[in-house]
């Protein structure tokens, strides 16, 4: 008697392949909106602008992009998780850490590179002018700014290089790419190492909240200094700055340790990757595929940054 053979469920296909998706693609896409669209609206108001280039480069199209790849955007961009009370402590402590460390290394650059350099890339003049001007540049620098950034690097570029890479390499890629995104020789290296370590506590908690307060409370720092510091950029000993340094990594090492033990085991990748028409393998992007809603914020962005301009020739018109 030969054997009985069951013939497979015709309603059941072969699992969908994984996604590959392009982080270098999508960063070629943030830059274009970024030196195109983002400096000439920072350009055109100060604060409106970097509140524009912020919700709509670096917010809006992390969303747009996972979206149309058919994934859904919360899992991918490491917004769906919800991390302890006490990994948020441990972000908070260590965004201070990190900005004492990454001060440090900007001193150390400073001292490095050409003077002429150091005053052309200093952030601080982006702080002169009135309180009202200063307050707001902190508040979205502060704020809005490290919760986009994080959804664009640590979400949305960190999850796409995984689906190629190994969470180190992904994690350094990311780094490299968000301290280039800056275009600021002098901040570089210390833009990289907050970088890798942002990119670490998302990867090791599967969300990218805790690494929000950590930019935030160092992006709070610096604004706070830079809205009350007269001096020049770049002024300091070396001495002072391997201080700084020492004082930054020693207090970031039993942190380091301590997100170790709060986060025992990384989630898997593949948690990240749930796509929103189950049926559909394909993850590749179709425009067509973004949500109604969505496509109607990108053209509100539009109207918004054309309503900067006419605020500037009005403003001009006055004078």
């Amino acid at each position: 008697m030969s054997p009985i053979v069951e013939s497979g469920h015709t309603d059941i296909g072969p699992p969908a392949p994984p996604p590959e998706k392009s982080a270098l693609g999508f960063f070629f896409v943030l830059m274009i909106l970024y030196v195109g669209l983002g400096a000439t609206a920072q350009a055109l108001h100060p604060v409106a602008g970097l509140l524009w280039t912020e919700f709509f480069v670096f917010l809006l199209p992390p969303a747009i992009a996972a979206a149309g790849s058919n994934l859904l955007p919360a899992p991918f961009l490491r917004l769906s998780r919800r991390p302890s009370a006490r990994q948020m402590w441990l972000g908070a402590a260590s965004g201070l850490a990190l900005f004492l460390a990454a001060g440090g290394i900007m001193s150390l650059t400073s001292q490095l590179l050409p003077r002429s350099w150091v005053e052309l890339f200093d952030v601080t003049r982006l702080f002169e002018g009135s309180k009202r001007h200063q307050l707001g540049m902190a508040l979205v620098a502060s704020v809005l700014a490290p919760f986009a950034e994080e959804v664009a690097f640590r979400g949305y570029v960190l999850s796409a290089l995984r689906t190629r890479l190994p969470a180190g390499a992904a994690i350094v890629g990311s780094a490299v790419l968000f301290a280039s995104m800056h275009l600021d020789p002098v901040r570089f290296p210390a833009v990289l190492f907050l970088g890798l370590f942002l990119g670490w506590f998302a990867w090791r908690s599967g969300s990218i909240w805790p690494a929000v307060v950590a930019h935030g409370v160092n992006n709070g720092l610096g604004s706070a200094i830079a809205v009350a510091s007269d001096t020049d950029a770049g002024e300091g000993s070396l001495a002072a700055s391997l201080v700084i340094l020492a004082l930054g990594l020693g207090a970031l090492a039993p942190l380091a340790v301590a997100w170790v033990r709060a986060t025992p085991e990384p989630p898997a990748s593949s948690s990240e990757i749930l796509r929103r028409d189950a049926n559909d393998p394909s993850t590749r992007f179709r425009f067509a595929g973004v949500p109604a809603g969505w496509r109607a914020l990108a053209a509100l962005g539009v109207l918004l940054y054309l309503a900067l301009g006419v605020l500037r020739y009005l403003q001009d018109g006055r004078r």
